[in-house]
């Protein structure tokens, strides 16, 4: 049930004592609330925190960045644990609305995923599972730039972290008695990474390359495309998919139109051939054409198994499934594609030797470092019984 003691922050003084509150707590949870349907950026509509007694509603509406400040450095105090649950939406709230993230980190969306709760298990499936408590979810769709705020918003939006502690320390003894606790937080510190949030291009394009077949030319086109996207939507403060969505833009890369009547011919891109827009877009391909060899943006490297790799891989990720269905976590926790490869391509002896070659986080070397050494070296096999995968020692093993 939800705790009585509430509070609204909306001004300087009150911000001051909260904030004297938060500096003696060495654990914290955090949530916000935004809206994003229409604008380039998420406008945010609130902040919620909670401690392990009480639970605040920070109105960023209310108060200026200078004001934000010592808040702010309560978020990014090494001292104070953040809790968040499913943190990167939040995260990038606070990166582009004051430029920083919370910091240190403890998502409990990844903490209940090592604790065999289920991988992206919702908040609401969280609190019900650990704490017995229901998550009221009647304004999901708000628009939390609303003033006043009605008093069931302010229910609503405090509910996300009224107990979110109380959570956070049960993920974390459960996490102990696994010896995950560090591998949680190895794996939360990648939503505290700032260059996860910030817009660059390549690492835009990277994420495109994917099936798609480009030439180093046609691959800085895209950049110049991804670029050329941002800069429209920032300048109309409009989503990026208005102005035009990833396939899109990976077509306009192969084909690098010249002229704006060739735009017609792209489906989804959403801007006139004789506008403003689209004559940024051919300036951004012509500048991509005309740029020097030695100077085109270099292709990401792909890992492609050969012929022979293929079956293997299949294999390989046969066992990650069950080693992750042993261990009680998501395959993707263990290793992913490239990961793969580069481990049917390497020879290990022992664990020592695994660890040692950093394909893997020591946490999961730690849980399924042994075995894993076992099937890359064929003294562990996989068989069906009874519907079931099971694995099995390989007898006529010979080293």
């Amino acid at each position: 049930m939800t705790r009585v003691h509430r509070k609204l922050i909306q001004d300087k003084d009150h911000l001051a004592e909260l904030v004297v509150h938060l500096s003696s707590c060495s654990i914290i949870a955090l949530d916000t609330e935004f809206v994003r349907e229409k604008t380039y950026l998420p406008q945010l509509g609130l902040i919620q925190i909670a401690n392990r007694d009480d639970a605040w509603i920070v109105d960023p509406l209310a108060l200026d960045v200078e004001a934000m400040t010592p808040l702010l450095e309560i978020f990014t105090n090494p001292n104070i644990l953040k809790v968040m649950h499913s943190a990167e939406q939040d995260q990038i709230c606070l990166y582009h609305g004051y430029g920083i993230v919370a910091n240190p980190l403890f998502d409990t969306a990844i903490g209940a995923a090592l604790c065999g709760f289920g991988d992206q298990i919702g908040l609401s499936s969280l609190l019900k599972k650990t704490l017995d408590v229901n998550l009221p979810k009647s304004h999901t769709r708000a628009n939390w730039l609303l003033r006043p705020l009605p008093e069931t918003m302010v229910t609503y939006a405090l509910s996300d972290v009224d107990r979110l502690v109380e959570v956070a320390e049960i993920l974390m003894l459960e996490l102990d008695s696994r010896e995950r606790r560090q591998w949680a937080l190895e794996l939360s510190a990648l939503w505290v990474n700032l260059d996860r949030y910030a817009s660059d291009p390549r690492i835009s394009a990277e994420r495109l390359v994917g099936k798609n077949t480009f030439t180093p030319r046609s691959y800085t086109v895209l950049c110049h495309l991804i670029q050329w996207r941002e800069d429209c939507a920032r300048a109309k403060n409009i989503p990026k998919k208005w102005i035009a969505d990833d396939q899109v833009l990976v077509k306009l890369a192969s084909v690098a139109p010249r002229k704006a009547e060739e735009l017609a011919h792209f489906r989804g891109l959403k801007v006139k051939s004789d506008s403003h827009a689209a004559s940024g877009l051919l300036t951004a391909v012509q500048l991509a054409l005309d740029t020097p060899d030695e100077k085109l943006v270099e292709l990401p490297t792909r890992l492609e198994p050969s012929p022979h790799e293929g079956p293997a891989m299949s294999v390989l990720r046969c066992f990650i499934n069950l080693f992750a269905h042993e261990q009680d976590v998501a395959p993707r926790f263990l290793a992913d594609g490239d990961t793969l490869l580069k481990l049917l391509r390497s020879e290990f002896s022992h664990v020592g030797e695994l660890k040692q070659a950093a394909l893997l986080p020591v946490a999961v070397v730690d849980q399924i470092g042994k075995d894993l050494v076992g099937v890359l070296n064929g003294q562990i096999g996989l068989r069906l019984k009874q519907g079931r995968g099971q694995r099995c020692t390989c007898e006529n093993h010979k080293p």
